[in-house]
C-alpha cells in the first residue's frame, strides 16, 4: 500500500562526522579495535506498565514493541510476517485463521508460549478491571462488542486455544487489515501463570513480568527513569538479534536530550513535532510526517463540555491553521479525525482525507451561535473551564492559542490551562477526572477504522450515544468489510456525525515526527502507523 511506502523508515546510513555510539580507544603500536559503548536510548518519560492489555502511553508501548511478540511482526523491510505462528490456515472465506504455534517460542523464564497464553490475554482486554481503550482493537472478533456491553459471555471470545500450539481465531467479518491488528501490543500473549501470579502487580516492574520477545527488560522499577533491555536468550529468533544491551534514559527536557545526543551520550532521541531549522540542518536528524493527531476529547460527564452547542462552539472557534504556523511546529492543519497520507484506496490510490475533504474549519459566526444557545441551555453567562495540557513548554505554546482563540470568540468563557505528566493525564481521561484535555494519539494498524472506533477518545463506546454512527460503522467492519469504496462512505458519514454533528471531540492537526538517530546505528525500523520503533534486527555499525 501507498501508506506503508511512506510511513515504514529503515534507516541504513554509512557514514557520519559522528562517532556517538563508539569510542576511539586505539594505540599506534597495538592498532587495538574500537572500544563499544553502551547504545543509549532517550525516552520522553516513564513507563506507566509492561502489561499489554493496560499500556495506553507511548512510552510504555514502544518498550512493549520490542520485548514482546505476537502471531505477527515487521521485517526489516517493514513487511508484516509470521512471529509467534509458523503457519496460518484460513478458513470459512477468511472469517477464521488458525494458527500453529512455533514450538520453540519461549518466555524468557523458559515456559513455552502456548495458546492459552493469547486467549488469556485476548480476554484480559475485556475485565472489567481494564478499564482503558485498548479492547476495541479487538473488535473485529467475533462477539467482542456483544461481550463488552454484557450482551454475551466471555467464553464466546472469538479466540480458542485448540491445544498447546493451535490457535482458532474467529473474526466478525473477513477484515482485510486483521494481520495488522495482530500484530500490535494489545494482541500479544502474556504467560498466563506469570500473570496470576502477581495480579494487579504484574507489569509494574521488570521482576514482575516475563518476555517472550527480542529483548526483555532489565533494572526497571516503579517510577523508574533508567532501565535496560537485554538481549532475550530464549528467544527463538536470537541469531537474527545482534545488540546485546539497549540503556533507556528517562530525558524529559528536548533540549537537553538534543545537547546529549550531539554530545554522543544518547544514540537515539525522539524530539518530536516542535524543533528548528537549525536542528533539522544537523546530521543525525530525521523527519517524517506521520498519522499523529492532536485533538481536544471534552469530558462527557459534566454539564458545560456535555453540552452539544458548547462543544460545537469550541469545535468553530479554533483557527487550526493559526496551530499549525507556531514557530517550530511541524504539521498541518486538520479538519476531520483522520489524518492525511494514511489509508489509500486500493482501487484508485485515493487518500482518505482528500475524499472526505473539510468536515470542520474556523468559522466564528457558527461559533458565536452555537456559545449564545450553550448559555441558554446551561442556564450561565460566564463559564470557566480547565483545559488539561501535557507538561512541556511545546504543549503550553499550543493551549495558549486555543485559549486565546476560544476567549476571543466566545466572550464569557475563560480558559484555565493545566499542565500535567502524561501518565497522570491518561488516568485522568480514564477517570473522567477533567473539562477539556488536549491529547496527541497515533494509531496502532493503518486502516482508517482505528480513528473511528477509538482515535485517542477514552470511553467513545460508552460515551458517545449516537445510534447511526455505530449504524454505519457496523456496515463498514462487518457488512461490506470488502467492499472498500461502500466501506469507505460509511466511515465517512460516521466521521461527520461524530466530528460535525455532535462535536464529540474537535481535531486540531496532524504533526511530524522528528527524531535523532546514531548513524551507526543500521537497520532500525518505524512502524508505518506512527513513531514506534523495532529494535530486532538493528545492529551497530563498527
Amino acid at each position: 500500500m501507498k501508506a506503508r511506502k511512506i510511513f515504514v523508515i529503515t534507516i541504513s546510513l554509512v557514514s557520519s562526522i559522528l562517532s556517538v555510539g563508539c569510542s576511539s580507544h586505539q594505540t599506534k603500536k597495538t592498532h587495538e579495535k574500537p572500544v563499544k559503548k553502551e547504545i543509549v536510548m532517550r525516552i520522553r518519560d516513564k513507563i506507566k506498565t509492561l502489561d499489554t492489555a493496560m499500556s495506553l502511553d507511548s512510552n510504555s508501548l514502544v518498550i512493549n514493541q520490542n520485548v514482546f511478540e505476537g502471531l505477527y511482526r515487521y521485517d526489516k523491510e517493514g513487511h508484516l510476517v509470521l512471529a509467534g505462528a509458523e503457519s496460518e490456515k484460513t478458513e470459512d472465506e477468511g472469517r477464521v485463521h488458525v494458527y500453529r504455534l512455533r514450538k520453540d517460542s519461549k518466555w524468557s523464564n523458559g515456559d513455552p508460549v502456548v495458546a492459552q497464553d493469547y486467549v488469556y490475554a485476548w480476554k484480559k482486554l475485556f475485565s472489567p478491571k481494564n478499564d482503558t481503550s485498548n479492547w476495541t482493537n479487538l473488535l473485529i472478533l467475533k462477539n467482542a462488542e456483544e461481550i463488552h456491553e454484557g450482551r454475551k459471555d466471555l467464553a464466546s471470545l472469538g479466540v480458542q486455544a485448540l491445544d498447546d500450539h493451535t490457535l482458532r481465531v474467529e473474526l466478525r467479518a473477513n477484515a482485510p487489515y486483521y494481520k495488522e491488528i495482530l500484530a500490535i501490543s494489545a494482541t500479544y500473549p502474556q504467560n498466563h501463570a506469570i500473570a496470576e501470579k502477581y495480579g494487579d502487580d504484574y507489569g509494574k516492574t521488570s521482576e514482575s513480568t516475563v518476555f517472550n520477545g527480542p529483548f526483555t527488560v532489565k533494572g526497571l522499577e516503579r517510577g523508574s527513569h533508567k532501565w535496560e533491555l537485554i538481549k532475550n536468550k530464549n528467544y527463538w529468533g536470537k541469531k537474527d538479534v545482534k545488540v546485546k544491551k539497549f540503556k533507556y534514559v528517562v530525558e524529559k527536557n528536548k533540549e537537553k536530550a538534543q545537547k546529549n545526543f550531539f554530545k554522543g551520550k544518547f544514540d537515539y532521541a525522539r524530539i518530536g513535532c516542535f524543533y528548528d531549522k537549525k536542528l533539522a540542518s544537523k546530521r543525525g536528524f530525521h523527519h517524517r510526517r506521520i498519522p499523529e493527531i492532536s485533538i481536544i476529547c471534552f469530558n462527557q460527564k459534566r454539564q458545560v463540555t456535555g453540552n452539544v452547542h458548547f462543544r460545537r462552539a469550541v469545535t468553530y472557534a479554533i483557527d487550526r491553521r493559526k496551530i499549525a504556523a507556531t514557530k517550530g511546529f511541524h504539521g498541518q492543519a486538520l479538519y476531520g479525525i483522520v489524518p492525511a497520507d494514511y489509508s489509500y484506496s486500493p482501487e484508485n490510490d485515493v487518500d482518505y482525507r482528500k475524499e472526505a475533504g473539510k468536515i470542520v474549519d474556523l468559522n466564528k459566526t457558527k461559533a458565536k451561535s452555537e456559545w449564545e444557545q450553550a448559555k441558554k441551555e446551561i442556564g450561565k453567562n460566564q463559564v470557566e473551564m480547565t483545559l488539561t495540557l501535557n507538561d512541556s513548554h511545546d504543549c503550553l505554546k499550543i493551549g495558549k492559542i486555543i485559549r486565546n482563540n476560544l476567549e476571543k470568540t466566545l466572550p464569557g468563557l475563560h480558559i484555565r490551562l493545566k499542565s500535567v505528566a502524561v501518565n497522570d493525564k491518561l488516568t485522568q481521561a480514564i477517570d473522567y477526572d477533567y473539562d477539556m484535555c488536549y491529547r496527541t494519539w497515533q494509531p496502532r494498524y493503518v486502516d482508517s477504522m482505528a480513528f473511528a472506533i477509538n482515535g485517542g477518545i477514552e470511553h467513545i463506546k460508552d460515551d458517545y450515544d449516537n445510534p447511526n454512527y455505530w449504524n454505519n460503522l457496523e456496515k463498514a467492519l462487518v457488512t461490506n468489510a470488502n467492499e472498500f469504496s461502500k466501506r469507505r462512505q460509511y466511515l465517512i458519514a460516521a466521521e461527520k456525525d461524530l466530528i460535525e454533528k455532535d462535536a464529540f471531540v474537535a481535531p486540531l492537526c496532524q504533526q511530524e515526527n522528528g527524531y535523532l538517530l546514531n548513524p551507526k546505528l543500521q537497520d532500525v525500523v518505524f512502524v508505518p502507523y506512527g513513531s514506534d520503533y523495532i529494535l530486532r534486527d538493528c545492529r551497530l555499525k563498527k
